[in-house]
């Protein structure tokens, strides 16, 4: 219990640094997430009428893109100064935006037809990640989609690939999470996995997830 909390809290302390320092510059990188994201939305099915959770929402991308066609979206992010600069772009449409632990969600079960989860993952021990996928199973009533780094199906390519991913992205689990099964972790905390895409030239993967049960 005591390596899990600590693993905990060393992962948000520097997600907390390293995306409060560098939110302004943040969105310079979007062009490389740009057709992820519209990806995402078409395969998330989300209909008019629906309620959207934006987990890791970060500077509100995703969040937007969904309430640029309708959704009443709730983004919701660790990062104080992300979320300043979602708040700003996203004065004009439906969003509402929550300073929040995703480990901890302060909502009610199935409080939402569509949730999404960006590039957050990878940046947390394997114990914290089940905890999230959790709790965005517990709020979720149809289906999740997650946007994460896709791996190197050749294994010659990884080290090269850990190193830069790990310089560009500053995360300290990257060694881990080159050898994660990330499928199966989303079965562990209740998720049946609908499908798996790769996107933007193999640069990102997107999981298709409904709660168990659906």
């Amino acid at each position: 219990m005591t390596t899990t909390m600590s693993a905990s809290g060393n992962f948000r302390k520097h997600v907390l640094y390293y995306y409060n320092r560098f939110a302004s510059l943040y969105d310079l990188g979007e062009f490389i997430r740009k057709g992820t994201r519209h990806k995402a939305i078409s395969l998330s099915g989300w209909q008019p009428g629906e309620k959207v959770l934006d987990l890791c929402t970060g500077t509100g991308e995703l969040a937007l893109r969904f309430a640029s066609q309708g959704a009443s979206v709730i983004g919701v992010d660790i990062a104080r100064g992300m979320l300043k600069v979602a708040s700003i772009k996203g004065a004009r449409l439906n969003s509402t935006w929550l300073e929040m632990d995703a480990t901890q969600l302060a909502f009610a079960d199935k409080s939402f037809e569509v949730s999404s989860l960006s590039l957050a993952l990878h940046h947390m021990p394997e114990t914290v990640q089940l905890n999230v996928l959790k709790e965005l199973c517990r709020v979720t009533q149809r289906r999740i989609v997650i946007i994460e780094p896709d791996v190197p199906v050749k294994q010659n390519w990884v080290p090269v690939w850990k190193f830069i991913a790990a310089i560009i992205d500053e995360s300290e689990y990257m060694h881990e999470w080159v050898r994660q099964d990330l499928a199966r972790t989303c079965l562990h905390a209740g998720l049946h996995v609908e499908a798996v895409y790769e996107s933007t030239f193999g640069l990102h993967r997107i999981v298709v997830c409904a709660p168990r049960g659906e």
